[in-house]
Formats: structure tokens, C-alpha cells, sequence
């Protein structure tokens, strides 16, 4: 196992951070990691979605383009009724 972390080595990387980041800034930080891996899985499912209605026909996957729209914030797709991002609230 090439990452064979335990209590001492997390404690180390945490004062690591705590150093670089500063407090005040470390629940920033955390957050936007939490939301940049939320993106991910959600571009992740999205993928398989697509893949699967790709699979299934091409009109499938022109009606579904056409009944969203992407954020240009963070780059989620919401459906093209939403006025604003599901994810970070910026109006369409």
C-alpha cells in the first residue's frame, strides 16, 4: 500500500497546513476542496449518464443538451427552466 498513513503522519501533514494556510483560511480551503470533489462526482455521473444515453440514440442525447445549460462559474449543468446554479447560486 503506497499511502500507509497513521496517527502521527496525519497530525504531521495537519500542523503542515495549519502552517502554509493559517487558521482563518483552513475552512476556506477544506470547503473549496469539498466543492471541487462534489464537481468531480457530478461530472463523473454526468459522464456515465451521457454514455449511456449516447449508447441508447443520438435524439436522446440532443434533448437532453438542449434542456440544460451550463454554469459559467463552476461549470455545473442545471435544467434550462432553473434561473440560477444549483451548485453555487450564480443567475443564468
Amino acid at each position: 500500500m503506497p499511502f500507509n498513513l497513521g496517527g502521527p503522519e496525519l497530525v504531521f501533514i495537519l500542523v503542515i497546513v495549519l502552517i502554509v494556510f493559517g487558521a482563518g483560511k483552513l475552512p476556506d480551503v477544506l470547503g473549496q476542496l469539498g466543492r471541487g470533489v462534489k464537481s468531480f462526482r457530478d461530472e463523473a455521473g454526468n459522464e456515465k449518464t451521457a454514455s449511456v444515453a449516447a449508447s441508447a440514440g443520438g435524439a436522446t442525447t440532443a434533448t437532453t443538451t438542449a434542456s440544460t445549460w451550463t454554469c459559467k462559474s463552476c461549470g455545473r449543468t442545471n435544467a434550462a427552466d432553473a434561473k440560477f446554479c444549483a451548485n453555487c447560486g450564480t443567475a443564468h
